[in-house]
């Protein structure tokens, strides 16, 4: 997205288009963390092995982590300047702070990379769950749905 000129396309709507997605995730994350807190967790079917258990927790936990640093990472970039965003002429969120560009940067940096630390751990998530599903035959698959 930083690398768009003033002439192509995208360079007006991509932005707002991926301020609204990260206020949707956002919002969605607020939900997810309601529910950790405050929502029944399902335990873990017996036949896993300790490894997999192990590893599910840490890959849940860096989730969260990194999905947290990313919405308010894109949140405060997105509000840097100490004005409210507004999303679509609709949605307005309030600034926090106002910030250097060396913060910004930074800030931008870090949404970046944790952008691809998230991707990886899709991967390794998407491997776990078909690695349940087709090698050990079980229903983890299925109970994620």
């Amino acid at each position: 997205m930083v690398d768009l000129d003033y002439y192509s396309q995208w360079y007006q709507t991509l932005p707002e288009s991926h301020f609204l997605a990260g206020t949707i995730l956002l919002l969605l994350w607020a939900w997810v963390l309601f529910k950790l807190f405050y929502g029944n967790r399902p335990n873990f079917p017996q036949p896993h092995k300790k490894i997999e258990r192990i590893a599910s927790r840490w890959v849940k936990r860096l989730f969260y982590l990194l999905i947290s640093i990313m919405v308010i990472t894109g949140y405060l970039m997105a509000t840097a300047d100490g004005e409210t965003l507004v999303i679509f002429e609709k949605i307005k969120l309030p600034a926090f702070s106002q910030f250097s560009a060396q913060q910004v940067d930074t800030m931008g940096w870090v949404h970046e990379y944790v952008s691809y630390a998230i991707m990886a751990l899709v991967v390794l998530h998407i491997a776990g769950a078909l690695k349940h599903h087709f090698i050990d035959k079980d229903d983890t698959l299925k109970r994620m749905t």
